[in-house]
C-alpha cells in the first residue's frame, strides 16, 4: 500500500516521456523484414518529409521553420523561393546539401563526424564520394541494366550531372516493389532548398533524372 504513490509517479512519467515524442504525419508505406539500422534510416527519413526543419536566408541568423506540403510530399525549406543552401542538414553553412541530408539519415546526426562513423564517406558533402570513397567501396553497385538486383530501404542513389563525373546528386531508397520495379525516395536539396519523396522505375537507364545520368548505389550495410 505504501509504494502506490511512488508507482503511479512512475507511471506518470513514463505517459509524460511518450506524450513527448512527436507523431509521424503521413508515414512511409509500411515496410517489413529490415533490419534495425535500415528500418531506423527510414523512420528518419519520414520524420525529415513530414516535420519542420529550420533553415536560414543568405545573410542572416534568424531561423525559419520550413512548410510541409502534405499532399504533395514536399517540405519547403525556402521563403519566396529563397534556396541559398542554408539548412540544419548542412548546419548552414550554404553548401548543396543532398549528401549532409543523406549523412544525417544514416548516422541520426546533423553534419557527423566522419571519424565518429566510419562507414560514411569521409567527404560526405560530395554527392559522388557517395560511390567513389573508399569506406563505400565493397557496398557500391554500379549499375549495370534494367535487370540489375534493386536497392533496398536504407540504400543511396547516385547521380552525376551529365558531362560531368564530379557532380551529381544522391537520394535515399525508402521502398521498394519489386513486382513494378518501383524505388521511393526522399531526398534533401532537390528541387531547390526542399525534401521530397520521389518515385522511379527502374528501367534502362536506372532511376532517371533530367540532366543526370544514374550511376548505382551504395548499400547501408
Amino acid at each position: 500500500m505504501h509504494h502506490r504513490p511512488a508507482l503511479a509517479l512512475a507511471a506518470a512519467s513514463v505517459l509524460t516521456a511518450l506524450a513527448a515524442v512527436p507523431a509521424l504525419a503521413d508515414p512511409l508505406p509500411s515496410t517489413t523484414g529490415l533490419s534495425g539500422l535500415r528500418q531506423a534510416t527510414v523512420d528518419r527519413a519520414d520524420a525529415a518529409l513530414n516535420n519542420p526543419r529550420s533553415f536560414k536566408l543568405a545573410g542572416s541568423n534568424t531561423l525559419h521553420s520550413s512548410t510541409v506540403k502534405k499532399a504533395q510530399n514536399r517540405n519547403v525549406l525556402e521563403l519566396s523561393g529563397s534556396n541559398d543552401n542554408r539548412v540544419v542538414y548542412n548546419d548552414y553553412n550554404g553548401n548543396s546539401w543532398c549528401g549532409s541530408f543523406i549523412a544525417a539519415m544514416w548516422t541520426g546526426h546533423t553534419m557527423p563526424d566522419p571519424a565518429a562513423f566510419p562507414r560514411i564517406p569521409t567527404s560526405y558533402e560530395s554527392s559522388q564520394a557517395w560511390r567513389t570513397d573508399p569506406r563505400v567501396a565493397d557496398r557500391w553497385h554500379p549499375y549495370t541494366g534494367a535487370r540489375q538486383a534493386l536497392p533496398a530501404p536504407g540504400d543511396v542513389l547516385v547521380w552525376s550531372d551529365d558531362g560531368s563525373s564530379r557532380a551529381g546528386h544522391v537520394g535515399l531508397v525508402v521502398k521498394v516493389t519489386a513486382s513494378t520495379r518501383t524505388i521511393l525516395t526522399v531526398e534533401g536539396n532537390v528541387d531547390g532548398d526542399e525534401i521530397a519523396r520521389k518515385s522511379y522505375t527502374w528501367g534502362t537507364g536506372g532511376p532517371q533524372r533530367a540532366g543526370k545520368t544514374f550511376r548505382g548505389y551504395t548499400s547501408r550495410e
